[in-house]
């Protein structure tokens, strides 16, 4: 099976689906499994140095910030070990520069975008990190790449336009939202994902390797 998860660093379910289907590979095994990671940016227009993510909020739910849409988020995160922190986020980013990081690293060293894409959201979720070039190149050397040349590629005008180019062809295809998975099955089938769960996952897993097997077997 191949896989094409389209996320969003600012979409807390595609971190949520991420979690998900990690927990489905390690029950039902990655063997015959591949990724791709698509980007997408939900709110293209965010200003990149970054905007009160609490604002609207209060100005819609008030100062106690009982977010009905944060509690059912941490509802479904808290069992997958995802411990969102929405009342500690100070800046709320665009997700551009996330992105970038994200493919200039996968050019570095391919198969590396999923590591990176959910250590990005995790900072950001969990512990309220500023998605800032900083931020972004301290993450990079935590997973094994040169901070200053990740930096220096952040600083530089490279793949500014990439990101805004994916998410056009991929709203071109009729995806509007997040989370997004499009399953591709050894019979050639493909199957789009936008509620996910692990089940859904593992079912989906134990399918393709049912046909998997039967192919082989003749």
């Amino acid at each position: 099976m191949h896989i094409d998860a389209v996320y969003d660093f600012l979409c807390p379910w595609c971190l949520i689906a991420k979690r998900e289907l990690a927990l489905a590979l390690a029950q039902e095994g990655e063997e015959g499994v591949t990724i791709t990671w698509h980007q997408f940016m939900l709110n293209p227009g965010f200003d990149r140095a970054g905007h009160d993510f609490l604002e609207v909020f209060r100005a819609k739910y008030g100062e106690a910030l009982q977010v009905p849409m944060w509690e059912r988020v941490r509802s479904v995160g808290a069992p997958l070990g995802i411990a969102f922190a929405f009342e500690k986020i100070t800046r709320g980013p665009a997700s551009l520069d996330g992105h970038r990081l994200v493919r200039w690293a996968e050019k570095q060293r391919p198969g590396s975008a999923g590591d990176l894409v959910e250590a990005i959201a995790r900072g950001f979720y969990e512990r309220a990190e500023i998605i800032d070039f900083a931020f972004l190149a301290r993450t990079a050397a935590a997973h094994g790449f040169d901070a200053e040349a990740a930096l220096a590629h952040l600083e530089s005008d490279a793949d500014l336009a990439e990101p805004f180019a994916e998410t056009e062809a991929w709203r071109a295809q009729g995806v509007t939202s997040m989370p997004h998975f499009r399953l591709h099955f050894a019979d050639g089938r493909t199957e789009i994902l936008t509620t996910t769960s692990t089940e859904a996952f593992a079912d989906a897993l134990r399918r393709d390797r049912a046909l998997r097997v039967a192919a082989a077997e003749g």
